[in-house]
């Protein structure tokens, strides 16, 4: 069910990373780095942080290959999704699929925390966490020079930080998989409500 799920938000972010190369005009190969950037660039980074090398992307490529495949695939319905009169149905599917990839990778990040010894640092834990869901995104964003989504707009980091602490403070109280079905199900659900209300974090007035 992990790996089902880590395929979801693997493929969903390669989606979106593609779509971001593809409206900044970047070429076939432009395109499938940042599809592979985005659905493993935040793994990358948790693992070098954690010290747990090479990263796991480079040990066991399969989700590199899942992001470059579906790399292709964005490149061939690129032009007839944003022609589509279904373009922001199939929109609204793309961002719930991402929603759960966010919560997924959020949940992943901190029990790799975990695993490699670091599960009484809960700063540590919860921060490569809230990386491994957001990291690819930031990455993708500085190579094509434009400020990160994730700073700017949108309910995104916050809503896997918010998980991220559910989930660690459930520990000891509830069953592992319970509490990270809790988590989850609250990181998505924060995400999809900022969708829906479009809701952002407040700004500073100039």
């Amino acid at each position: 069910m992990t790996f089902i799920l880590e395929v979801i938000g693997t493929v969903t972010f390669a989606f979106a990373g593609a779509f971001v190369a593809i409206d900044y005009d970047l070429d076939w190969l432009g395109i499938t780095l940042m599809a592979v950037t985005t659905a493993c660039g935040g793994g990358m980074t948790r693992d070098i942080i954690l010290g747990n090398t090479p990263p796991m992307m480079f040990r066991n490529p399969v989700y590199v290959a899942m992001a470059v495949v579906f790399a292709f695939v964005t490149m061939a319905i690129y032009k007839p999704l944003v022609k589509s009169k279904y373009k922001d149905d199939i929109l609204f599917i793309i961002n719930t699929l991402d929603a759960v990839g966010l919560a997924i990778f959020t949940i992943v990040g901190m029990q790799t925390a975990v695993n490699v010894g670091f599960a009484d640092n809960m700063f540590l834990v919860c921060f490569v966490g809230v990386l491994s869901a957001v990291g690819g995104g930031l990455l993708r964003d500085v190579m094509v020079n434009r400020t990160p989504v994730v700073l700017a707009k949108e309910i995104y980091a916050t809503a896997s930080l918010a998980g991220s602490i559910v989930y660690y403070m459930s520990w000891g109280y509830m069953d592992d998989v319970v509490g990270s079905t809790i988590a989850m199900l609250l990181i998505f659900g924060i995400r999809m409500w900022s969708l829906k209300y479009d809701k952002n974090l407040p700004y500073v007035k100039k």
